[in-house]
């Protein structure tokens, strides 16, 4: 019929339609495009490409990955790029250390911006931590720089919470040993047992969600590509200034270079001019962007005095300049020693005069002068206290209720000398000495019979009986930690500690005293940088506890020190992060062992 023609013819013409695609199809499949070029040979060239590449060592697959992807970059034909979008961009990105704030108008806010905290604290937080801890719940780098005792240490506990919430590990790296045992005494009060500490001598609670170690361990582990690293979801590190140490800076580059792309980081640092040069070189390194929180906020001000003739005078308050008054005071109360050493150098070789009873008496001036300290090119200012100066200076602290206090001594046998020194006095009440002897007596008990005779040990268990201490590397680390147990509850008044104390050991105490203001650098002598003694300095005063940190330089010398150098130290400004990178045929074979990374890249 005549309908079924017209279905007859309807179908047949769709059938026509559908071989003309096909025949379209097949041709346009021969025809090469820059796009399309692929044919069974190209899979098979492909193919015995991939097994010869299996069959090569990993140098040599480095090497022609990279020759590939050179000549390929001028044949790919890559899509169009927006730079308007594109924010990782290097050349349309402005920066990758980002210093914007979330505006927070009142403290309503952020409860409002943050109704379920992994972390509640017992204290209204600071601006700067506020600002920290949404940049954290955003799962962002954060670079935190304050000064010692503003509490960054609240950045940190935020992370670790954060990590126990999703299940994933954080780890908190540190540059000392010290700061690491203390971290892991802290974290376990506050978090229990899901704690670990990992360090050279002992590991404790390996499996833990948080991990603290030091960052060489850190650096070891991510050579050898440990099976933990696939967990880790926030890295901190604390101190993170301490990259410009000229031996063990490179390590802090190594791990940030080498860390996985899904790791957060967290970097907690004093406060550093180049803050955001160091954030850019970061972001840049890591292609992601670095979010800067700089605070100048010191909870406690700070009091700097000069001890000169028995008294304190005052040469700095709080944020104020430099007092050259409070200077020349302290000058004038060394004026008789100045005075006798000036008759000494004007070369008339006859000797001062003096009355006393028995008439005038002619005394040679090397006599008379201050004996100044030992070593080569040392000025009269330089001069170390006697017993005598000590027993004054510690009665004037314990007085004017300056305890607790930390002496800062640059040297491990020089702690030892002035605490010798104060054999004669008792800092503790009956009390104190009850408890500090049966904590002692604990202690003493873990080590064996042999060790415990040592004189090492019972010198310092009997020192610490007297409410002083004394705190260095030399120290066995049992005692070593019983040192810091006894000093964190007040029941060590007077500390005699090496600058490794200061490296972010959370310990403050009411009044920090400078034995002296120069140090070895472990190649020269030298003055203490600006950054070294805000460092040291910032442990005076605690938080809720003091209205004012009492920081003393000691003089007993014939002369304070220069008011130039005394000066820059109190108002310079902190030394800039420096790179210390330098690679090293180690770096380069341990690279090889990882299969994530190439040296080349």
């Amino acid at each position: 019929s005549d309908s079924d023609r017209s279905e007859d013819g309807t179908g047949s013409d769709a059938m026509v339609q559908s071989d003309d695609r096909k025949q379209v199809a097949v041709a346009e499949d021969f025809i090469p495009t820059a796009i399309d070029s692929s044919s069974p040979t190209d899979d098979v060239d492909m193919l015995l490409s991939e097994l010869n590449d299996t069959l090569q060592s990993p140098m040599d697959q480095a090497f022609h990955a990279k020759k590939a992807t050179q000549s390929s970059s001028t044949t790919t034909i890559h899509p169009p790029v927006n730079p308007k979008t594109d924010d990782n961009h290097p050349k349309t990105r402005k920066s990758w250390a980002v210093t914007d704030c979330i505006p927070l108008t009142n403290s309503s806010d952020f409860h409002t911006l943050l109704p379920n905290p992994a972390l509640t604290f017992p204290f209204e937080l600071d601006d700067f931590q506020k600002q920290a801890i949404l940049r954290l719940e955003r799962s962002e780098c954060v670079f935190l720089a304050a000064h010692t005792s503003a509490g960054k240490t609240v950045c940190a506990e935020y992370a670790i919470a954060l990590a126990k919430k999703h299940c994933t590990r954080a780890i908190y790296t540190s540059p000392i040993k010290a700061l690491s045992n203390q971290k892991y005494r802290d974290f376990r009060n506050k978090f229990g047992e899901d704690v670990g500490l990992i360090t050279g001598d002992m590991q404790i609670g390996a499996d833990g969600s948080c991990l603290i170690m030091t960052t060489e361990i850190l650096r070891s582990m991510l050579y050898r590509g440990a099976d933990l690293i696939r967990d880790i979801e926030w890295v901190i590190f604390d101190e993170v200034h301490y990259i410009n140490d000229s031996e063990r800076g490179v390590v802090w580059e190594e791990v940030i270079i080498m860390l996985p792309d899904y790791v957060n980081l967290i970097f907690l640092s004093a406060t550093t001019p180049n803050t955001i040069e160091f954030s850019e070189w970061i972001g840049r390194t890591k292609r992601k962007p670095v979010h800067v929180i700089r605070t100048n906020y010191r909870p406690v001000p700070l009091s700097h005095h000069l001890w000169a003739g028995l008294k304190l005078h005052s040469i700095m308050e709080g944020k104020q300049g430099f007092k050259p008054s409070g200077y020349s005071e302290a000058a004038k109360a060394l004026l008789p020693a100045s005075a006798r050493a000036a008759a000494e150098n004007g070369g008339t070789g006859k000797g001062v005069k003096t009355c006393g009873k028995g008439g005038s008496t002619s005394v040679k001036p090397s006599s008379v002068a201050a004996k100044p300290a030992s070593g080569s090119r040392l000025s009269s200012w330089q001069a170390q206290g006697s017993k005598q100066d000590w027993i004054s200076l510690t009665r004037f602290l314990e007085r004017e209720g300056l305890m607790p206090t930390v002496c800062f001594s640059f040297s491990k046998k020089k702690c030892e000398e002035l605490a010798n020194m104060l054999r004669s006095l008792d800092l503790n009440t009956a009390a104190e000495r009850n408890l500090v002897t049966s904590f002692a007596i604990q202690t003493v008990n873990r080590l064996s019979p042999v060790d415990s005779k040592l004189p090492q040990v019972l010198t310092t268990v009997e020192m610490v009986k007297r409410g002083i201490g004394v705190h260095h590397g030399g120290l066995l680390p049992i005692l070593k930690e019983m040192v810091e147990i006894l000093f964190s509850r007040n029941l060590i008044k007077i500390l005699f500690a090496t600058e490794t104390f200061a490296m972010g050991v959370n310990m403050p105490a009411r009044c920090v005293v400078f034995n002296a203001i120069r140090k070895h650098d472990g190649t020269q002598f030298r003055e203490l940088q600006p950054g070294e003694y805000t460092q040291m300095a910032g442990r005076a005063g605690r938080r809720g506890l003091d209205k004012v940190g009492t920081v003393i330089i000691c003089c007993f010398g014939d002369q304070p020190p220069p008011q130039v150098v005394l000066k820059n130290m109190l108002t310079g400004s902190s030394t800039k992060l420096q790179s210390q990178f330098r690679l090293t045929y180690t770096m380069i074979l341990n690279l090889l062992r990882v299969e994530d990374m190439s040296v080349e890249g």
